[in-house]
């Protein structure tokens, strides 16, 4: 060891290349084990309630003596419901409540009794019409009326028993008590006495998170906005609904419970107790995205929002692992030449989610991209858009996330390549004059690339020996730099040697100083958050600049401006809504995000509300043409509250018209990725690459 460091220190030049070649090696290193570390997912992710279709829907084999409404099952409704009706379509996981499972024969919005099957009518009435402010959707407008009822015929004989030869027969409904102050008083004290306080609190809003009999999650109404009632507002339905119940979900029937009059009066009250909707006159914003409770409030944004599409794994088909890994993270992100990023576990484990962190700490990451223990990489997370959040929303979404059920899943840290090679890559793949490194596209990886065993070790540690080993490197390569084994500290004769020195120490600091700048861009703590968000939403149509013709539509706009941003819809089409990033996988082909701003040739300037409505909500675009969940996050958006859907259409129609004709969908092909890819460049070649 003595002689090779006499060796070594013989000379600064032998110093100098030595220390360097070690560097690079190690560098190199790097490089290579970040591309070869996550290549493959820890724990690869299969298993699921939820059953894959084929993409386009419908266009697999059915058997030849496939029914009509069989095929139109499974080209419009499997998605949701699933191929064989049990509710576990690809889109289901993500949707607050679950689609109706049709082989348990159960049915919430019909008009005959509990335990009975629906009329033809009701079936073809729900096909027609769709659930109001909900992921049904109406199809009365794609479907002919002969479609339609082939497709309740098909509905019927998923159900056992369904068609057992019981002819049911709707409930008639007696003549409504007169909503006078006496039917008031009676209608509340039933309302108590029935118990309907516990689900639906004092005020009507309580929105309460109830389990339904397949244990799937369900919010029990707000009463006092009748725009929500999936079965219409019409003291009639109201009755039906309270006559009947909704099993499966928990609501009872009080059919047996509460006589004809007492139902009469508690429909009485719970219409007594609507407020003015938000665009109507004196009406304003007060839906779950404005709860009081900072955990309800939170969970409302989380399901409506993003969170889920990358802190949730799915499996090769895309379907999310909905139920036991919701939000524990583990989904690799490649974006070279960034590096590649594994989604945090965002549960309240407190050894590998967010159990040890404060509420201010995971807001702080949430709009600035500032973690505990490392700034975050706004390509890996996109604080960037997600300082739009209110600091109020922001602490809401975190006492949701540290309420989340603990989930043991250990994250590594992201893998970059070294250092060398990341900043030649963003010199060459920026156009600007700060080399950003912009990804040419962001991959999505099926699989859990974290590890739910305990006392495995991360697998990003033979990176973190490797940087360890270059500070070791350069460590001695400056010390042997600056002594002499033999005379200690090395000297230098003369004040110009020393000047020289000097300046020499002083352009190495400078070059290093840039050369880290180009190596961390864009995560450098030292470049305030908000000029960031401001890079990425300065060119969002602002929703004050705008006239509306009432103070409600104004706020409603405002509203949608906000939705906008902290949501995908700026991120994905763009800014002014004019669409064009392709996206592309082998389950579903290749898609290019839609033109959105109000053109009325290209864009959805011809669009009807209710039309924009039903493709936010459930994918069903204005042809008919199935959106895919992975394509359009439909699933999440169905959990938006009507308020928040109106106000996001309310502001959609402010863009200004941008002509851009975006190309239709091309099925799966050969040449697809076999990994789920945006690109960030524009390409409007089909298939995986950006030419």
């Amino acid at each position: 060891m003595n002689n090779f460091w006499r060796w070594f220190t013989q000379s600064r030049k032998r110093v100098f290349f030595v220390t360097l070649l070690a560097l690079l090696i190690l560098d190199a290193g790097r490089s290579l084990y970040a591309r070869v570390g996550y290549a493959t997912p820890a724990e690869p992710w299969q298993d699921a309630p939820y059953e894959a279709i084929d993409w386009p829907p419908g266009s697999g084999e059915l058997p030849a003596a496939s029914a009509p409404g069989e095929r139109i099952f499974a080209e419009r409704c499997a998605i949701c419901h699933g191929p064989e009706g049990r509710g576990n379509g690809p889109g289901a996981p993500s949707m607050i409540p679950r689609p109706t499972d049709f082989t348990l024969g159960l049915f919430k919005y019909k008009s005959t009794p509990a335990g009975q099957p629906p009329t033809d009518a009701d079936l073809i009435g729900t096909i027609t019409n769709g659930l109001n402010a909900s992921g049904m959707p109406y199809w009365g407008d794609i479907l002919t009326e002969e479609e339609i009822r082939e497709v309740a015929v098909y509905v019927k004989s998923l159900s056992p028993g369904i068609t057992g030869g019981v002819t049911p027969k709707a409930i008639v409904i007696p003549e409504r008590v007169t909503p006078d102050a006496a039917s008031l008083a009676r209608g509340a004290e039933a309302f108590a006495a029935a118990g309907c306080i516990g689900c639906h609190g004092q005020d009507g809003r309580s929105r309460m998170k109830l389990t339904d009999q397949r244990g799937y999650p369900v919010i029990s109404r707000d009463l006092t906005a009748p725009w929500t009632f999936r079965g219409g507002s019409e003291p009639e339905q109201i009755y039906l609904r309270l006559t009947i119940g909704f099993a499966p979900a928990p609501m009872p029937s009080y059919e047996e419970t509460l006589s004809p009059e007492a139902r009469w009066d508690v429909v009485n009250y719970v219409l007594s107790l609507a407020r003015p909707a938000p665009w109507e006159s004196g009406g304003t914003l007060d839906g779950p995205g404005f709860a009081e409770e900072p955990v309800k409030r939170g969970e409302y944004l989380v399901r409506a929002e993003m969170c889920g599409l990358c802190h949730t794994q799915v499996n090769e088909s895309m379907i999310y692992s909905g139920d036991e890994y919701y939000l524990a993270g583990g989904m690799a992100i490649p974006a070279g030449p960034q590096g590649t990023f594994v989604s945090p576990n965002l549960t309240g484990d407190s050894e590998t989610g967010l159990g040890n962190w404060s509420e201010e700490e995971i807001a702080n990451a949430i709009r600035n991209g500032r973690g505990k223990e490392r700034n975050l990489n706004f390509f890996g997370m996109p604080w960037a858009w997600l300082h739009s959040f209110e600091q109020e929303d922001a602490l809401a979404i975190a006492s949701y996330l540290k309420s989340l059920p603990p989930v043991t899943n250990k994250i590594p840290r992201p893998l970059k390549y070294g250092f060398v090679e990341t900043v030649v890559a963003k010199i060459a793949a920026s156009s600007l004059p700060i080399p950003l490194g912009n990804p040419t596209e962001l991959v999505y990886k099926s699989g859990n690339y974290g590890q739910t065993e305990p006392g495995l070790l991360p697998r990003d540690w033979p990176q973190r020996g490797l940087i360890g080993g270059q500070w070791i490197i350069l460590g001695v390569g400056v010390f042997a730099w600056l002594t002499d084994p033999q005379k200690g500290v090395r000297s230098k004769k003369g004040f110009w040697a020393w000047l020289g020195f000097s300046f020499s120490l002083l352009g190495t600091g400078i070059l290093g100083f840039v050369m880290w700048v180009m190596y961390s861009t864009p995560v450098l703590p030292f470049i305030p958050p908000e000029l960031i968000n401001q890079g990425v939403t300065a060119a969002i149509p602002s929703a004050a600049e705008a006239s509306f013709g009432t103070p409600e539509q104004a706020a409603l706009a405002m509203r949608g401006e906000y939705l906008y941003k902290v949501t995908s819809c700026a991120f994905c089409h763009n800014p002014d809504g004019s669409g064009g990033p392709k996206i592309n996988h082998v389950s579903f082909g290749t898609v290019w995000v839609r033109n959105i701003s109000s053109d009325a040739a290209t864009g959805i300037g011809a669009w009807t509300d209710a039309e924009v409505a039903r493709a936010i909500r459930s994918g069903v675009s204005r042809d008919g043409g199935p959106l895919h969940w992975q394509g359009m996050v439909w699933d999440h958006l169905s959990n938006l509250d009507e308020e928040d859907v109106r106000a996001l259409i309310v502001y959609l129609r402010i863009l200004p018209p941008v002509s851009r004709e975006i190309p239709a969908p091309v099925p799966p092909g050969p040449g697809d990725c076999e990994e789920y890819t945006f690109y960030l460049a524009q390409s409007w070649m089909p298939g995986c690459g950006v030419k």
